[in-house]
């Protein structure tokens, strides 16, 4: 089963997931490739203060994890800022 990248729900991790989650802190959920990609990355699900269980890909040469919910509210704030 494909997990949903867009809608993760913690009952479709596997228990080894889900204690992976709590001690690490973030848990690998597949390769995807999304629209527009030339080849496959890692997602990884992980908990956002504000809005639970989300999933992301590492960004930058840290490697870091950034809640894409939080990122569009960001983008939207800093686009209705005069």
């Amino acid at each position: 089963m494909k997990f949903d990248i867009d809608n993760p729900r913690e009952r479709d991790l596997t228990m080894f997931q889900r204690l992976q989650l709590q001690t690490c802190g973030r848990v690998a959920v597949g390769n995807y490739m999304l629209e527009g990609w030339n080849g496959y990355l890692t997602f990884y699900a992980f908990r956002c203060k504000k809005h639970g269980l989300v999933c992301d890909y590492p960004h930058g040469h840290w490697e870091t994890l950034s809640c894409p919910k939080c990122v569009d509210e960001k983008i939207k704030a800093y686009r209705l800022k005069p």
